[in-house]
């Protein structure tokens, strides 16, 4: 007598809910790290033209201090007065701070062509009171 076993092979099935909460968290995460990356660009902002303008490196957690044109101060999407920007560089030279005691990262002011010159120069005063001395500016470089 001979028996004949009958091979059925299985049909894979692919399970898509793990696959399904990739996908959410993924979305979550760019969502996340896009609001984050706004905070720091301010849309109306005119910067000034420079002739000797150079690209910098992008440093990703670098201070940005922006200044739109009627002289209100923004530091991480938060509207500062400068005892406000006073005070978040004390907080950030504590955070940053390298052994010498100056901060290792430079800040960056962006600054819109139409700003009062003397706000710039309150900021900058700030900064150097709160021993925050690394600063640059943001400008546009002009093609001739």
């Amino acid at each position: 007598m001979r028996v004949t076993k009958r091979f059925k092979p299985e049909e894979l099935e692919l399970n898509m809910s793990p696959m399904i909460d990739v996908v959410f968290l993924l979305i979550m995460f760019f969502l996340v790290v896009s609001e984050i990356a706004t905070y720091d660009r301010i849309e109306d902002l005119t910067l000034p033209n420079a002739s000797e303008a150079k690209a910098e490196d992008v440093m990703p957690d670098r201070l940005i201090i922006s200044v739109d044109t009627n002289n209100q101060i923004f530091i991480a999407g938060q509207r500062l007065n400068l005892d406000g920007v006073e005070h978040y560089l004390r907080i950030e030279r504590q955070l940053r701070r390298s052994g010498s005691g100056k901060t290792a990262q430079p800040g960056l002011i962006q600054a819109d062509r139409n700003a009062k010159w003397r706000v710039i120069q309150d900021i900058i005063e700030r900064a150097n009171k709160c021993k925050f001395w690394r600063l640059s500016f943001s400008a546009k470089k002009v093609v001739p």
